[in-house]
């Protein structure tokens, strides 16, 4: 997705956890997937609603 290797990944992970700390690392990973979980959600939305509308127009223009 972003071009990050397995090395990276565990130099990201292994930063955070001196940084967060053990006891902050899990409610922080948990406060990420929700954002992660809304924003593709929101996504999904507008994908749908673009999706609907784009056939309700090109109805519009079948009928005419």
């Amino acid at each position: 997705m972003f071009g990050i290797g397995f090395f990276e990944l565990l130099i990201i992970c292994t930063i955070a956890l001196i940084v967060l700390g053990p006891k902050r690392l899990p409610q922080f990973i948990t406060t990420v997937e929700e954002i992660i979980r809304k924003i593709r959600s929101g996504a999904s939305k507008i994908k749908q609603e673009f999706y609907s509308e784009g056939f309700s127009e090109q109805e519009k223009d079948d009928e005419r």
